[in-house]
């Protein structure tokens, strides 16, 4: 099954994954989110990554997400599978899969917990590329894997790497990185940093909040992309105000509470993680007042 092609300049939201009250899997919910999101406006669908929870989901429960997606998704709008994994063979197979469901591309965030080569990295993504004809996406986030990549890593020459999702506050470097591979996809992966990516090179976003305000992501791509940069200030500004209530408590259990105030309830995020009091969630309800007009 061939996929979309990726939208160069789109809003991809970093898709969460519904959870029923004992923390299972919520397929319906999946679906109605799915579709609350196109109908939103939302251009492009990032599946199983940090939002998804990915790393604390069976691999059966991503494949299953994956195939909702494509049945709700495909032939809409593009979607890319997260298959990063502790594991080649696991990754390889989500990879496979994710190719067989019509995914746009896969991304892979390199193998953490053991203190791997260089080189060794590298053959992790290798072994992924040899395996599907998808284009891959390297998931670029150093705070979460102690691993960096920049314009210097050799796996990113390779042809079947099609972009990278820079979910980094370093611009400098992501910059560097679109100027020595102007032909790939630069994704940023942090919201509240969105417009500043846009002038260093970033073309699309792949973001937490596009789940719940993708309007005024939009919004600020429009006003960049006319030089009204005056007004990108401004909307950035109020998605920053934003984001900065939500990390403060806790970015994914506020960002998914945020959608039961919209009228989907999605559940919470997987323990570890824990849930959130009255009080914190009076706090998103008030700063999601303040940008109401983008809902």
């Amino acid at each position: 099954m061939v996929g979309l092609p990726i939208k160069n300049d789109g809003i991809y939201s970093a898709l969460f994954t519904p959870a029923t009250a004992g923390g299972e899997l919520d397929e319906n919910k999946l679906r109605e989110l799915i579709r609350f999101e196109m109908d939103h406006g939302v251009e492009g669908i990032y599946c199983c990554g940090s939002s998804g929870e990915a790393l604390l989901l069976e691999k059966e429960e991503r494949m299953k997400i994956v195939e909702i997606v494509a049945e709700e998704a495909g032939g809409n709008i593009p979607f890319i599978v997260h298959t990063g994994s502790l594991s080649t063979r696991e990754a390889v197979a989500l990879s496979k899969h994710a190719e067989v469901h019509g995914a746009s591309a896969v991304s892979l965030i390199p193998p953490i917990y053991y203190k791997y080569k260089q080189e060794e990295i590298f053959q992790y993504y290798r072994d992924v590329i040899d395996s599907v004809d998808l284009g891959v996406i390297v998931y670029n986030i150093p705070q979460f894997t102690g691993i960096s990549f920049s314009k210097g890593n050799s796996i990113l020459e390779d042809e079947k790497i099609i972009g990278i999702k820079h979910t980094s506050m370093n611009l400098f470097e992501l910059e560097r990185i679109q100027q020595a591979f102007p032909k790939k996809t630069i994704f940023n992966g942090f919201d509240e940093i969105w417009l500043y990516s846009l002038n260093a090179g970033a073309s699309s976003t792949i973001g937490t909040t596009v789940n719940i305000c993708s309007k005024l992501l939009r919004e600020i791509k429009d006003s960049f992309d006319k030089n009204e940069i005056s007004q990108a200030q401004v909307l950035q500004n109020k998605l920053n105000e934003f984001i900065e209530t939500l990390v403060s408590i806790n970015v994914f259990p506020a960002a998914k509470y945020c959608l039961s105030v919209l009228g989907l309830s999605i559940g919470d995020c997987r323990k570890p993680f824990g849930t959130l009091t009255d009080s914190e969630k009076k706090t998103i309800e008030a700063a999601m007042h303040k940008i109401s007009d983008y809902f």
